[in-house]
């Protein structure tokens, strides 16, 4: 490090040079957090972890809120929602000095009366204003959420059981996409398309033969939307044609071949994970053939990265993995899996580079704090944990027992 500081010193090394060195050397050195922890407050398994990525305010608290504590001052927020059908938000932000070992509290939650029925399927931050966010629920419904009030603000009633929705985070549209099946041999699986604004559908994708299981909007198009089933297909879609489907990914890149082809397979087995790269130049798939694919968001081409057989997949729940590339290089996958551990994975050359362990459950979700070489992920064992890079102020203890040491271990050992 004092090397690389004379190197920047002398004009050898560009300061963007060293900046992203070292926050790349501290993504790749995360460890179970040895300062933080989240209150456990869920009596079910997590759905969905979230961060809030976009935005942060410095405001006075208001008391009449419920939630009054929420915007204290600069903060990020932690959303989190279970099979209990509880919807948390916790401060990350907001850290006692006097205290070694800090238990982050949930700040907010949905009250009993106002909760969905049934569990929570998935949750989402409205990317422009934190005072909105979105959840989806196997009660049949899609809520709009008041953050201040922690109430209700619109209900989408889809009829069938949600397993997800998404927002676009870069839109000048208000269209949640909710993914839904039917069971009826008769009615065809669709995504709807709900308005914000109006509190309405606009319409239905059909294309799908079978259970829709993941949908993402593209970080770079704000019309373009992908979607992966249980008929082992990603469909890629352009909202403002009435043929909406554009394209069909196929995992062999068929020369010359049709690319809406009903024999196009991106995976052996149903898709239950999706996600666009933070540039939108790369699409993240995960299948429950257990297999991790890179795809070209332009051409829809297989990137032909080989990921190997780390990870384990056999929920037929959606999963969420995270694609982390800004400000480092190589940039990094982090993978929930069932195995209980979160796989992080160089994401151009499929490189196992470590394995965060600690969970005792199946990890259902892994998300980034912005700004921060920091992690939280939410497993089946109702704990959300924190890994962070080591800190040079926290002296390590050498007789640190070994079910701790091996919360983090790479891919070396295995």
């Amino acid at each position: 490090m004092n090397s690389a500081l004379h190197a920047r010193e002398y004009g050898i090394v560009r300061p963007q040079t060293l900046h992203r060195a070292e926050i790349t050397r501290r993504i790749y050195s995360l460890e179970l957090s040895r300062l933080k922890e989240v209150a456990r407050v869920h009596h079910g398994w997590f759905s969905n972890v979230l961060v809030d990525h976009y935005n942060s305010r410095s405001q006075k608290p208001n008391p009449l809120t419920l939630a009054g504590a929420y915007s204290i001052r600069f903060q990020i927020s932690l959303l989190s929602a279970g099979a209990d059908s509880e919807i948390h938000i916790y401060d990350i932000e907001e850290q006692p000095v006097n205290k070694k070992i800090w238990k982050i509290p949930s700040i907010a939650r949905v009250a009993k009366k106002d909760r969905q029925k049934f569990g929570v399927s998935s949750v989402a931050w409205y990317p422009f204003d934190t005072g909105m966010f979105i959840s989806s629920s196997f009660d049949n419904t899609i809520n709009v959420w008041d953050t201040n009030l922690m109430k209700s603000a619109c209900t989408f009633d889809l009829e069938e059981k949600v397993f997800s929705q998404s927002i676009s985070p870069i839109a000048s549209h208000c269209l949640v996409a909710g993914r839904h099946t039917s069971y009826c041999a008769s009615a065809d699986p669709r995504v709807r398309l709900c308005d914000l604004r109006s509190g309405a559908f606009t319409h239905s994708l059909t294309g799908h033969h079978g259970s829709v299981m993941a949908t993402q909007w593209s970080t770079r198009y704000e019309h373009m939307l992908i979607t992966g089933g249980s008929d082992c297909t990603i469909r890629v879609w352009d909202i403002r044609k009435a043929a909406a489907c554009i394209m069909s990914f196929d995992q062999y890149n068929t020369e010359n071949g049709d690319p809406l082809s009903s024999t196009n397979q991106a995976h052996n087995r149903p898709i239950n994970g999706l996600a666009f790269s933070p540039d939108g130049f790369y699409i993240l798939s995960l299948g429950m053939d257990e297999k991790i694919r890179l795809w070209d968001a332009y051409t829809g081409r297989n990137t032909l990265v080989n990921y190997g057989s780390h990870l384990r997949n056999r929920s037929n729940l959606t999963i969420k993995p995270l694609v982390v590339n800004e400000r480092i290089w190589p940039p990094l996958i982090f993978v929930p899996s069932d195995d209980h551990q979160v796989l992080a994975f160089d994401m151009l050359d499929g490189r196992l580079v470590k394995r965060l362990r600690g969970a005792y459950g199946r990890v259902t979700s892994v998300d980034k704090r912005p700004g921060k070489e920091e992690l939280y992920s939410a497993s089946k064992d109702q704990e959300i944990l924190v890994w962070e890079a080591p800190r040079p102020d926290i002296e390590r203890d050498d007789k640190t027992p070994e079910a701790e040491m091996d919360a983090w271990s790479s891919d070396d050992e295995d």
